[in-house]
């Protein structure tokens, strides 16, 4: 775990749902909505680097929201120490990390 427990601050983006080209549904990231979330814990969890075709790095981390947070869902982006994430899977949910504990969400980042 990170020195910074539950002093850490995340900016959720949920982005409106557009119509995209040959009748389909997108999301639209340039029109997201920005929400920040005080009180937060985000712990790295692995990485992998690869350099066949063409170099690349994967990144995992975890968020462990506090209590009464803002609900994060699969289909929102998270901003952290300078980079955007992808919520990877479901995030669980409150109920299955205790009473004083909030929603865990796993986080990744691709890159290159």
């Amino acid at each position: 775990m990170p020195g910074h427990i539950g002093r850490q601050t995340v900016v959720l983006l949920d982005a409106p749902l557009a119509a995209g080209d040959y009748n389909t549904v997108v999301r639209d990231w340039a029109n997201a909505t920005r929400t920040p979330v005080y009180g937060c814990t985000v712990d790295y969890s692995s990485s992998s680097e690869s350099k066949e075709a063409r170099d690349q790095t994967v990144t995992a981390a975890y968020l462990y929201m506090p209590r009464r947070a803002p609900w994060v869902t699969e289909w929102q982006r998270v901003e952290w120490d300078g980079r955007t994430w992808e919520v990877d899977g479901v995030p669980k949910g409150a109920q299955e990390a205790g009473p004083l504990s909030g929603q865990t969400v796993r986080l990744l980042e691709v890159a290159g």
